[in-house]
């Protein structure tokens, strides 16, 4: 059987990370279904390592897995614990594993994708005709979103202690492209970027596909540390940052008055610009939501140190595809020309539908908390009985809980293993900035308590 070196893949696919519309995983699963259907990768055809894919092809592991994931979904690759993967016959029948989208076949129970299993946390919202007459809209291009989301966006940003013209709202499409419309505006190819490691697993790839450095800021307990901000800030020129300052993704920490003021006070005196991402500070267990670190100008920060990126992905549905990004409006003006040169807006019937949301946005943050919070007790009692040996700190807030493993065990073999009895979990090398995140699970506990 025919093993496949990374260069040899490197030449089959071409340069596949060019064009739009997909996520990276999207298009390297496109080019790969190419070759597989073409023949080009032969039946039988051994893969290499994922992690060597990743380093040859130059993006995160996490893009790799999901590509890899998809075509096996598909029938076009196949797996087996200690034996690699191999490329399998086009319409074979193989088991349905999750794909790109985060999408589960049946039977398998997807405690991978930190996000809503799907849609039943929306309120009864709709979109009928008189709705998109209504909108503002009237040709239905909307590059800064249209004015009723974006007002209420700013009323929320103010409910926080933020108060937020809705000139100073961007909406895009989904809190992914707020965060590559702020990686464009403020960064260039080469730059060292400070985030929290571990991160959200998406942002490595936005950094990736930009050819940033990212520079890892220690996170594996509460807050963030002001002074090794600095400490990083100073040793590498970062000029930028990104950080989840209120609640945590993958880790659940969540964020102080004491520790945003430290941190308020380290970026004024480095005149960093941070991106601060918000999504999912709503979901915090105990019902308390400090100001976001833009909103904390008493210690003297500047109004355009922060651009602060939100969305409803993961209070309501990620599907929606709705996000945005909040900034100076100068800087807003720049962001929009930009975004002109290759998209026109967000969709419409989503917007309208965001901002009905919206507007039951307390009933359904309570509820999203209550349902959170008691899925959370349930995830970590279980993890406390079945694997005492794991260690982990219960999440204040968020969808996920973060395990560290006995040195005995790595994340890649147990994520392998769990495949085989339909359970799909993420090794914490899709989050990770440094190469430790084998020591580590990301597991979602916002499913139904009976997969739980």
């Amino acid at each position: 059987m025919e093993r496949l070196g990374v260069r040899s893949l490197h030449a089959v696919l071409g340069d596949w990370q060019a064009g739009a519309g997909a996520s990276l995983a999207g298009r390297l699963a496109a080019a790969m279904r190419v070759a597989i259907e073409s023949g080009v990768l032969p039946v039988g055809t051994m893969l290499p390592a994922e992690r060597s894919m990743a380093r040859g092809l130059g993006v995160s592991r996490s893009t790799v897995t999901a590509a890899l994931l998809t075509l096996k979904n598909e029938g076009l690759l196949s797996a087996r614990h200690g034996s690699g993967t191999r490329v399998g016959s086009p319409g074979a029948d193989t088991r349905n594993l999750p794909g790109d989208t985060g999408d589960s076949g049946p039977g398998v129970i997807d405690l991978a994708e930190s996000s809503p299993g799907d849609a039943r946390a929306l309120p009864s919202v709709g979109v009928d005709l008189d709705a998109l007459l209504r909108s503002g809209s009237s040709l239905g291009y909307t590059p800064a979103g249209l004015p009723g989301l974006r007002r209420a966006v700013a009323d929320r940003f103010g409910a926080d202690g933020l108060p937020t013209d809705p000139a100073q709202v961007i909406i895009t499409n989904g809190a992914q492209h707020a965060l590559a419309l702020c990686f464009a505006q403020l960064t260039e190819p080469g730059c060292p970027v400070v985030l929290d490691d571990p991160t959200y697993p998406g942002v490595l790839d936005l950094l990736r596909a930009r050819k940033l450095d990212p520079i890892g800021l220690p996170r594996h307990s509460g807050a963030i540390d002001a002074d090794r901000l600095r400490d990083l800030v100073v040793r590498t020129g970062a000029e930028v940052a990104y950080l989840q300052t209120l609640v945590h993704n993958p880790t659940g920490y969540s964020g102080d008055d004491a520790s945003l003021d430290e941190l308020a006070d380290a970026v004024e005196e480095l005149g960093l610009r941070v991106i601060e991402d918000v999504v999912l500070a709503d979901l915090r267990f105990d019902h308390t939501r400090p100001a976001p670190l833009a909103a904390r100008s008493a210690s003297g920060l500047r109004g355009d140190a922060v651009v602060v990126v939100g969305s409803v992905s993961k209070l309501g549905w990620g599907g929606l595809r709705i996000g945005w990004l909040r900034a100076e409006e100068g800087e807003v003006d720049r962001i929009l020309r930009s975004r002109r040169a290759d998209d026109l807006g967000s969709s419409v019937p989503s917007q309208v539908i965001s901002t009905a949301v919206l507007a039951e946005f307390d009933v359904l943050v309570e509820s999203r908390r209550r349902t959170l919070s008691r899925r959370s007790e349930l995830a970590c009692s279980l993890l406390r009985e079945q694997c005492p040996e794991w260690k982990f700190t219960p999440p204040s807030g968020g969808l996920s809980v973060w395990v560290e493993l006995p040195r005995h065990q790595t994340a890649g073999r147990l994520v392998s293993l769990a495949l085989d009895h339909g359970v799909v979990v993420h090794s914490g090398n899709v989050s990770s900035v440094n190469d430790d995140g084998d020591r580590f699970l990301r597991i979602c506990f916002d499913r139904p308590e009976p997969q739980l």
